[in-house]
């Protein structure tokens, strides 16, 4: 597959392939009941579907990336902590702790999104042939319009000096790279 300027309806199409392929890494559609792997076996099940509505009122399918990134505290210790020895635990006990990263961030942006239309978490890393690696992040791609963004909510471009995200992380997604995997943005 060609790596630049690929279709966004091929770009879409792969994606969904690889959410057949590899559910845990390539996410279309989260609903209650389902479970989102964090790490060293530890997951998340979806208990309320529409949780991401606590971060206010936005219309439907909006990413509410600001309020998803403001909305809760980056302490890997702390959510291990919520953990408490058991392997599995209710996404709203984290939610309601204040307490995620790049996945938990993920989990709220994609429970929006995939309101408005197709949008797919991306969980770890994984490459073309097969070899899927547990990666160490989590963001989103949302299709606007016809067109796939990469959304970072756990990682905006630039915040001012008061902390405000000046620049958040979306950019628009022009290939997947046949033999890595990684997603193609603009080099700007």
């Amino acid at each position: 597959m060609e790596a630049n300027n690929q279709n966004p309806n091929e770009i879409r199409q792969r994606l969904e392939e690889l959410a057949e392929s590899h559910p845990r890494v390539v996410i279309s559609k989260l609903q209650k009941g389902s479970v989102v792997q964090k790490s060293m076996g530890l997951s998340y099940e979806i208990d309320d579907p529409d949780i991401y509505k606590q971060l206010g009122d936005y219309p439907v399918g909006t990413v509410p990336y600001g309020p998803a990134h403001r909305a809760l505290e980056s302490s890997m210790g702390k959510v291990f902590n919520l953990f408490n020895g058991r392997a599995r635990i209710p996404f709203s006990e984290a939610f309601n702790a204040k307490l995620g990263e790049c996945l938990e961030k993920a989990v709220l942006v994609q429970l929006s999104a995939q309101k408005g239309g197709a949008s797919f978490l991306i969980n770890g890393v994984f490459e073309e042939e097969d070899v899927v690696g547990a990666g160490a992040h989590a963001f989103n791609i949302v299709y606007r319009n016809g067109n796939p963004y990469l959304v970072d909510a756990e990682n905006p471009l630039r915040k001012d000096e008061t902390g405000k995200i000046t620049n958040p992380y979306i950019a628009p997604v022009i290939g997947i790279d046949g033999k890595t995997g990684q997603f193609i943005v603009p080099d700007e």
